[in-house]
């Protein structure tokens, strides 16, 4: 308990040292700042932190109901044998069991605790946080003026998460995963429980509804801090920030990649409700960075990256880093790419 308490203090920490950096640069704006620039911080921050919270809800009733009625054995029958039709349906499978990125880590190593390849476990959970249907009608809902960002977000996820577990596929065999005492005290590390199906809840229908609140309402205030500093820092940068530099930034292809990908893995937002703050960007963002946001995050994140070192050797968890980066900067970089013919400020 003492490494969970230790690694949540750290989070906190780099939380408040980012809003202490971001704050002293603000100062030099100060004497620059009116009060009608608070009014439209106000309006930006509330008008993301109003339209995300109901999505925000249903992904974690949804996470919950998942951890307490389905058990990894479950989602192990839906997996074939061979190897790329395994990786394939893994990337699916989050359309039938739409797991929050929050929980997911827990259950890629209960699958594979259960038989399943580490390849296939890695891929379900790259895409499973993204590629269900509460994430696919929140980014509807956020972008409704430009209703394909849906279909090149959903297609982005399914094929960042397959290249990754296919790659994974010829470097690893499972034994990076880490077993003991010490993963099950952990847990996922998102501040809340998850119930093993097997030894600690109960079969009593009326305990599981019991627990399902339990866990959505412990999930939805732990994300929910997410969500507010996100929407904050959101409404930061589109307020007080100069409109030059962010349109020097936002425009340029590479820049705009590796500054909104650092946002996502920062402010580590669940990706029911992200999708909400990359719409605030767009017109000012190119659409590979916003993309890139949007799929980077709910992937590789603080808060994930501590749960998969717990879960993972070291070493595995870098390459997956690494690979997830990549993928995800050179997809989007093609993307604004193709989008602008090829521009000189790619």
């Amino acid at each position: 308990m003492m490494v969970i308490n230790m690694k949540k203090k750290a989070i906190t920490l780099l939380f408040l040292l980012l809003s202490a950096y971001i704050a002293w640069h603000l100062l030099k704006f100060l004497p620059n700042i009116t009060w009608s620039d608070f009014l439209n911080f106000k309006t930006v921050f509330l008008s993301i932190i109003i339209e995300a919270l109901p999505f925000l809800l249903i992904g974690v009733l949804v996470s919950a109901l998942l951890q307490n009625f389905f058990s990894e054995e479950t989602i192990r029958k839906f997996l074939p044998g061979n190897r790329i039709l395994n990786i394939l349906l893994a990337g699916f499978l989050g359309i039938v069991f739409p797991v929050c990125e929050c929980g997911i880590v827990p259950v890629a190593r209960g699958l594979v605790s259960k038989g399943v390849p580490l390849y296939s476990a890695i891929t379900f959970m790259l895409a499973a946080p993204i590629i269900n249907p509460v994430v696919a009608s929140s980014t509807a809902v956020a972008f409704g003026a430009n209703p394909e960002m849906v279909w090149f977000r959903l297609g982005l996820a399914f094929f960042v998460s397959f290249a990754a577990g296919y790659l994974l596929s010829f470097w690893f065999d499972g034994r990076e995963v880490k077993w003991g005492a010490a993963q099950d005290d952990f847990g996922c590390g998102c501040g809340h429980a998850h119930y093993d199906h097997h030894h600690h809840l109960p079969s009593a229908f009326t305990a599981k509804i019991f627990y399902t609140l339990h866990s959505a309402s412990d999930e939805f205030f732990d994300m929910g801090k997410y969500l507010i500093i996100g929407s904050a820092l959101a409404a930061l940068a589109q307020t007080f920030v100069p409109r030059d530099i962010i349109l020097n930034v936002g425009h340029h292809s590479l820049a705009s990649i590796a500054s909104m990908m650092t946002f996502a893995f920062g402010i580590s937002v669940c990706s029911s409700a992200d999708a909400f703050i990359a719409a605030s960007f767009a017109g000012n963002f190119t659409a590979g960075s916003l993309l890139a946001f949007m799929v980077f995050g709910p992937m590789i994140d603080i808060k994930n990256i501590l749960m998969m070192l717990n879960a993972f050797q070291a070493r595995f968890v870098a390459v997956l880093i690494i690979i997830v980066s990549l993928l995800v900067a050179v997809s989007t970089y093609l993307i604004n790419f193709a989008a602008v013919g090829g521009a000189s400020d790619c």
